[in-house]
């Protein structure tokens, strides 16, 4: 207080001293002028003096005050650094998460390419157990097969792919942006039914008013092979095509897999057994078919010579007494008609077994064209020799998934189309099938979905014909014929909607 006293006081008489020297020295004649003026000037300096040292004052005071604020309560000037700490620990550990979780992906790559690598090898690459060349070979990754990239480590990528697990060069893999890039060269576009979709539509035309073809579940996929707008087209079986809408799929790209050094010995092995057992097989039916043969010939045999010893008993008789005429007659009479009896008998037989064996050979005629025949007369299904339980057929034809599919072929192993499958593989147990789905749908018996057994054939419309049949093998699914892409596979039997079904054995 005592210091703030002095400088006020010494302020005023300052500013007090400095107005009268400037009022003294004023020229003659401007005296009152200069007295009133040095008046007015001293006020108004000591005002103007007061007024600016009151402010600095003040400004000082309100300054003092914020110091003795924050001197007085320590607490409060530690509290703010510690608030901006914990954002920066919980960044830290957000960065943490990040470094650990899959990385974002960034707007130039799609996000199923942005952990993804896409062999580029002339043939294959070998995956191998350590990042060495000279590691353990676990498998291969043919050209244009995908894999997982699960870290990278200077020049090799640990990666998973099917059912292996292990390193490749990097060299030998587009990675990211790069894999992207040959996708189309390599994938295959398909359209996945979105979950919650019970059953979708696929229509003849780009056009909610088109024709319905058939229906399709939720969770399945179908090959792309045209898009438009607001539509896809799709390939479901054998020229089975149509449109589905783009609001109620998505779209993703399907590669090839690694196979492991055992899954490729195993393809192997399987391709060899299906070749054996449809080889041993038809030796079985071939020797069946050549013992129905024997037999055929051994009753027309039978029949010749029931003939010739009826017309040599009736030469006897009329050569004989005339006495004995009448015996003779009744005798040659009695004799001739059991003769015919048998000869009758056997050519039935023999009848029976040619119509059997004509049969046969008129379904292999049949088989090797694609033609749908639906006459009345082939309601009845023909066999040779029936044999095998449904459970065994279905078996049989399961080992043929992943054989090749050709339209017009019948071949289990060298290529087939789907009323070629079942037809061959009824074949091979002495069941009679034409080559035609339309056809085989009008063969056996009906039965309801409810009561499916193996062995039986559950056909599928496009559009308002049967266009496609598969064979049921229990647990849901069937074994077909299904396209170029497939091949024979597995498919839920719900695949698309079914129309009827039915069973040949039994």
């Amino acid at each position: 207080m005592i210091k703030t006293r002095w400088v006020r006081n010494a302020a005023v008489f300052g500013t007090a001293v400095t107005l009268s020297l400037g009022c003294y020295s004023l020229p003659a004649g401007k005296g009152a002028d200069a007295a009133g003026l040095c008046q007015e000037t001293e006020m108004a300096g000591i005002s103007l003096s007061m007024d600016k040292y009151f402010e600095e004052n003040c400004k000082n005071k309100e300054a003092d005050t914020k110091e003795a604020q924050q001197t007085e309560a320590p607490a409060e000037a530690t509290a703010a650094p510690e608030a901006t700490e914990v954002p920066v620990q919980v960044t830290s550990k957000e960065a943490e998460a990040s470094a650990s979780a899959t990385p974002t992906p960034s707007p130039a790559v799609g996000e199923q390419f942005v952990d993804l690598g896409i062999s580029i090898a002339n043939d294959y690459v070998n995956i191998r157990k350590k990042p060495s060349t000279e590691a353990k070979i676990l498998g291969k990754l043919y050209k244009g097969s995908s894999a997982k990239i699960l870290s990278e480590k200077g020049e090799w990528a640990k990666i998973s792919s099917g059912t292996v697990t292990g390193y490749i060069n990097k060299d030998f893999l587009a990675i990211g942006a790069k894999a992207e890039k040959v996708a189309d060269k390599y994938g295959t576009p398909y359209a996945y039914v979105n979950s919650g979709v019970i059953t979708l539509n696929v229509r003849q035309k780009k056009s909610t008013k088109s024709k319905i073809l058939t229906q399709i579940p939720e969770d399945e996929k179908y090959e792309i092979v045209g898009e438009s707008e607001n539509w896809y087209k799709i390939e479901i079986d054998d020229g089975d095509k149509g449109y589905v809408a783009k609001e109620f799929v998505h779209k993703y790209m399907s590669f090839k897999k690694a196979i492991s050094k055992e899954e490729e010995e195993a393809e192997i092995r399987r391709k060899r057994e299906a070749e054996e057992a449809a080889a041993r097989q038809q030796q079985l039916l071939e020797e069946q078919q050549a013992q129905q043969a024997q037999q055929s010939s051994s009753n027309e045999n039978a029949s010749s010579s029931s003939n010739n010893s009826s017309s040599s008993s009736s030469s006897s008789s009329s050569s004989s007494s005339s006495s004995a005429h009448s015996s003779s007659s009744s005798s040659s009479s009695s004799t001739s008609h059991h003769s015919s009896s048998s000869s009758s008998s056997s050519s039935r037989s023999s009848s029976t077994s040619y119509s059997s064996s004509s049969s046969s050979s008129s379904s292999r005629s049949e088989s090797s064209s694609s033609s749908s025949s639906s006459d009345s007369s082939e309601k009845e299904t023909t066999t040779t020799a029936s044999n095998g339980s449904g459970s065994t057929i279905a078996s049989y034809a399961c080992k043929f998934v992943g054989n090749p599919y050709v339209w017009g072929g019948s071949s289990l192993t060298h290529g087939t189309d789907c009323s070629g499958f079942t037809m061959s593989i009824y074949a091979q147990f002495g069941y009679s099938l034409p080559h035609s789905a339309a056809a085989q749908s009008g063969r056996g018996r009906s039965v309801s979905f409810s009561d499916l057994q193996p062995g039986d054939l559950i056909f599928y419309r496009n559009g308002g014909r049967i266009g496609h049949v598969a064979m049921y093998i229990g647990g849901g699914q069937v074994v077909h014929a299904s396209n170029k892409r497939d091949g024979i596979k597995i498919s839920n039997y719900r695949y698309r909607q079914p129309a009827c079904a039915r069973r040949i054995i039994g």
